[in-house]
């Protein structure tokens, strides 16, 4: 039986926005619990709010939309960028005290966003 409904699934990196984090410090830190790991392993991914709300609006008003969609607009792969994003984050995380990066990479290759850009862009995969 066809019941003409399409499920669409919009799986969100870490948030990010205007107080997002200290406006709803629980989420964030559920998701940070393994930020570390998910870091070492290339797959540590933010969304800007904003961008969030235009790909879940874009999925609604787009009758062929269906499936999974990963929404994230960025992937951290620096160990600068991880302090940079620690340090927005503040006083949710702190760093220890004279921290000093090591200059050290992750290379993101296992997350992807294909499917989702082609939303974006105005052709559903």
């Amino acid at each position: 039986m066809d019941r003409m409904l399409n499920m669409v699934s919009i799986n969100a990196g870490l948030v990010l926005g205007p107080a997002i984090a200290q406006k709803n410090p629980q989420v964030t830190m559920s998701y940070l619990q393994g930020a570390a790991q998910m870091y070492e392993n290339g797959v540590l991914a933010i969304v800007d709010v904003n961008f969030l709300a235009d790909v879940n609006i874009r999925a609604f008003e787009d009758r062929s939309t269906c499936g999974r969609y990963f929404c994230f607009n960025k992937i951290v792969n620096s160990e600068q960028e991880a302090v940079k994003l620690a340090e927005s984050l503040s006083p949710l995380i702190s760093l220890p005290p004279r921290y000093e990066c090591q200059g050290r990479e992750v290379y993101a290759e296992k997350l992807r966003n294909k499917k989702l850009n082609k939303l974006v862009e105005g052709t559903v995969y």
